[in-house]
């Protein structure tokens, strides 16, 4: 866990962090069209999360744009990775006090106070931890072509970066239990105050689902952000909520706005954050 030096500095990060002009992402579709490799903020990514594959350094393939033609073989679980912490670093860019569990950090800089990367396993499911040169890191699944090709839409990267931070979260001492009837597959209680690894779920689905934070779903073709609205209610409201053994979260109703409003003003542009 993060000293209270460490959070101390990391606010300070979030307050001085020098993002790309203008970073904001205003398009999620075009966002996630860009390759990992052509984001101003590559560098510092690759730096501050090590990515390793079945223990080893990882090798990152080549991509092209757009990622959405892209063969969905050439689109690996390396870029899949990486396209998860792109977007976990621009899209609560300039908000505070989103999350009741990162002390006010930024979901980026959280997850930088508790692992040093993602060790992508080619055969098995997501875990927390494993020890790397006295860094902790985070198991993640190897993904078969179905959800090679399903992640290269929103819903598919917003499913990993829940996964992410409730691995993250186990850091913090939450084991899991096997009250709701799946073993070792619950939480005990939702607690708003301090999250737990499914809570922290339902709560990023409820941010994207309100528009808390706004990706520019609301850009999206209609059936693009009806499929958003069922995914992050239907996660938040079935999936997450069902994991909980007490005191389960509040059902969701359906916003106006599913995800807010679009952002992108200028549709030609071929990245949403510039």
């Amino acid at each position: 866990m993060a000293t209270r030096r460490e959070v101390v500095r990391f606010v300070l990060i979030d307050i001085l962090f020098a993002a790309p002009a203008g970073a904001q992402i205003r398009n999620i579709r075009k966002f996630l069209d860009q390759c990992p490799q052509n984001d101003p903020a590559y560098a510092q990514i690759r730096a501050d999360f090590e990515l390793r594959r079945a223990g080893l350094p990882a090798v990152v393939g080549a991509c092209s744009e757009p990622v959405s033609a892209m063969p969905t073989s050439a689109y690996t679980d390396e870029l899949i990775v990486l396209q998860g912490l792109r977007v976990i670093l621009y899209m609560d860019r300039g908000q505070s006090g989103l999350y009741p569990w990162t002390n006010g950090l930024t979901l980026y800089n959280w997850m930088k106070t508790k692992i040093g990367g993602v060790d992508i396993q080619p055969a098995g499911g997501s875990f927390c931890c494993e020890t790397f040169n006295g860094k902790l890191f985070v198991g993640i699944g190897s993904q078969d072509d179905f959800n090679r090709e399903f992640d290269k839409k929103w819903i598919g990267i917003a499913g990993n970066i829940d996964l992410y931070t409730h691995e993250v979260r186990h850091v913090d001492g939450f084991p899991h239990v096997s009250c709701c009837g799946i073993a070792n597959g619950c939480d005990d209680s939702f607690v708003q105050s301090n999250l737990s690894p499914y809570g922290t779920q339902w709560w990023l689905n409820k941010l994207w689902l309100d528009g808390t934070i706004n990706v520019g779903v609301g850009c999206m073709p209609p059936l693009e952000k009806g499929e958003a609205l069922n995914w992050f209610r239907g996660g938040a409201n079935s999936q997450y909520a069902s994991r909980f053994c007490n005191n389960k979260p509040a059902e969701l109703p359906a916003p106006a706005a599913p995800g807010g409003p679009c952002l992108d003003t200028t549709r030609h542009r071929a990245v949403g954050h510039r």
